[in-house]
Formats: C-alpha cells, structure tokens, sequence
C-alpha cells in the first residue's frame, strides 16, 4: 500500500482485515478497478492519437502514394517492430532530415488507419502489422525467421543505442540510471505496456531528466502528448525546451519513476514506498489527472476499505485519508470521508486520532453532523 509518510497508521490496516475479504468488497474492488482501467485507457489512446495527428516531434516521414504522413520511431518500433526494421531501419541510417520513407502497395487512406491503429489500439496490434507487410511493403519471400524480431533486437539501427547527452558536471556514470526501481504495474492497456517498453527499456531517447543525482531517459513527443506542464515545457517557450536534459526539483527519483510508469504506460497501482500524498500534488503541478485519478483509487481501496463498515483498525486511516484530501484538492474524496464519518461519528468521537486532526477540519465534520441531525427533525 502506497505511504503517504509521517507515521502512516493506514500502512498495515485495512488489506489484512476480514472485511477485504468479503465477496462484496471484492466485487467493489473489481467494479472500480475496472472503471479506472477504462477511464485511464481511453486516455492514453487519445493523447496518443492527437500526437500523431498534431504532429509533435516526429523523426520519420513516410510517402505513401505521394502524400506525406508523419510519425515517430520510437512508437513504430515498440508497436510494430517488424514493420519499423523492414522500412525505417534499412535505411535509418542513411536518412536526412525527415527524408521520406517510400511506401508502396498501399493507399493513402489505407496508411492512414494503420498509423492511427498504431497509436491507439488499445489491443495487440500484430494482426495490423501483418496485413501491412503482406502488401509488399517489404520483398517477397521474406522468411518468419527474418520477420520475428524482439524489441528491440536489431543491431544494424543505430536508432535503438542509448544516446550520449550533455549533462552537468556534478553528476557522474555512476549516477546513470534507467528506472532501476523498476514495478510491477499493471499497465492500463496493451498499448500502454507497448508504450511501456519504451522507457524500462530506452529505445531512440531525446530528453534526460536529472533528480536526486540520477538520471532517466525519456522521449520529449510522449511527455508532451500526456502531460500539459512539459507540452508547455518543451514548446519552445522554455529554456528547457532546447536543451537535452532536463532538472526537476521538489519530488525524488521515485516519485519520477511513479509519474513516468504512468506518463508511458497509464499503470493503474502506486509502490508501497512512494509517498501517496506527494504522488497527488505531482500529479496536480504536471497536469496529470489520470494520476490523480489512480491516486483516489489507492486511497480509496487501502486506506477507507471503499467505505465499509468500520472496525477499530481502519478509523485512523480513513482520518488521514480526509486530511490527504484536504490538502490536495480531493473535494469528492473528502466529501466521502466526512459523510462516512458522520455516519460512525460515535466511533470517531471517542478517537485520540480525531482530536489530533486539523481543527478546521474536526470544524466541518461537526458542521455536517450538526446539518444531518438538522435535516433529520
């Protein structure tokens, strides 16, 4: 269960109790999970989606029936690998500036949907891929040997090496890291663990980040696709916008790898040691709702146990979850927990815990109290 620091009493409470067990609070567990799936899915495949029809930072260019389509290496590579190293990886190395990639066999429009299948889908994408290639986009006889490459398995593409970058002084290559703090996440959709790969396992980066002296790769057109702050950030407007590295301050390297598991793969679970509190106020200043969202998720299932009755273990937790909500803007969160409060306001009243929380707060539980018991007569 994600932390959010300070003494947590909600860290060993609520997963071990008899309630988490009950078939009704598993299947409310699986309701919500799955809404958050889908709701996290679809947006990833929409961020995906306009970054390909707006066009930010691509680094090929295709020519299909003589109309120019753009896109990016990095996503053909981890979408479809068979189809990047027969077209882009032959002759990567000897392209210039976007100098198309020729495409025959195949129409315009045709291309089109496969491109936008490519970045969205949010399936297995292999069947797409094979109908592509079977319509000679690469010779004929092309053995299944040849046509079952890994990610990212090519040696002759010059593309999949770690790029050198600029970085500054203080930070030495023993300091290089690439997500050693690696989860198991589950990611929201196929393209998600597609997108996935991408960072685990850096293929054709353009950007670095340094935090806490550490250093993680990343790739400018997927930040930009899925977070407003570094679409700001990397639209020329900033300094950062030109350099090839980037400094963050005021979160540590595991919150970054929390933020950058999501930016890539929309993972729907945070890490026991991250903060679940930082995670929130990340999620809020990077323009991450989604984040949010798995945020209020965690809370909801680890520290209120989804609003079932109370046993004596839990009521601490869900007392600083209201303060967690407080402080971050949770304004349904924080609804639900005052009105699950005043519903088992005996049980609280009597509580250490409860007179040791904010007292504006302690002031708004005992305003609704007094509005329910009004509303009651």
């Amino acid at each position: 269960m994600a932390g959010c620091g300070g003494g947590s009493a909600a860290r060993s409470v609520l997963l071990g109790s008899a309630e988490v067990g009950s078939k009704g609070l598993q299947r409310k567990g699986q309701c919500e999970r799955r809404r958050l799936k889908a709701l996290v899915s679809e947006r990833l495949s929409q961020d995906l989606l306009r970054l390909l029809r707006e066009e930010f930072h691509t680094d090929v260019t295709f020519s299909v029936g003589g109309t120019l389509f753009k896109a990016h290496k990095a996503v053909l590579l981890t979408r479809v690998p068979d189809f990047y190293f027969h077209t882009i990886g032959q002759t990567s190395n000897s392209l210039t500036n976007h100098e198309p990639v020729a495409v025959e066999n195949v129409d315009a429009s045709e291309f089109r949907t496969f491109l936008q299948v490519v970045y969205s889908s949010n399936r297995n994408v292999k069947s797409y891929e094979e109908e592509i290639l079977r319509k000679k986009i690469v010779e004929i006889g092309i053995s299944q040997k040849q046509l079952d490459i890994n990610f990212p398995k090519s040696k002759n593409s010059s593309d999949c090496s770690l790029q050198k970058h600029e970085i500054p002084e203080d930070i030495s290559d023993r300091d290089y890291l690439i997500s050693n703090d690696n989860y198991d996440l589950e990611p929201a959709s196929e393209l998600g663990e597609d997108l996935l790969k991408l960072y685990v396992k850096p293929c054709c980066p353009d950007t670095d980040f340094f935090v806490d002296g550490k250093r993680f790769k990343a790739h400018r057109a997927i930040l930009r696709a899925r977070s407003s702050y570094f679409a700001a950030m990397l639209s020329g407007c900033w300094a950062e916008s030109s350099q090839e590295y980037v400094s963050l301050q005021g979160i540590s390297h595991v919150e970054l790898n929390v933020m950058m598991h999501f930016i890539y793969g929309g993972t729907l679970d945070i890490p026991d040691k991250a903060n679940i509190g930082q995670i929130l106020s990340m999620a809020d200043m990077y323009g991450l709702e989604g984040l949010k969202e798995v945020a209020v998720y965690i809370l909801r299932r680890d520290y209120c146990n989804f609003f079932q009755k109370p046993v004596s273990r839990t009521l601490v937790s869900i007392l600083e979850c209201l303060i967690i909500a407080h402080s971050f803007g949770g304004e349904s969160l924080f609804a639900d927990c005052m009105k699950w409060i005043v519903q088992h306001f005996a049980r609280f009243w009597s509580e250490r815990s409860f007179a040791n929380i904010p007292p504006e707060i302690q002031k708004s539980c005992l305003n609704m109290l007094i509005q329910s018991l009004v509303s009651i007569t």
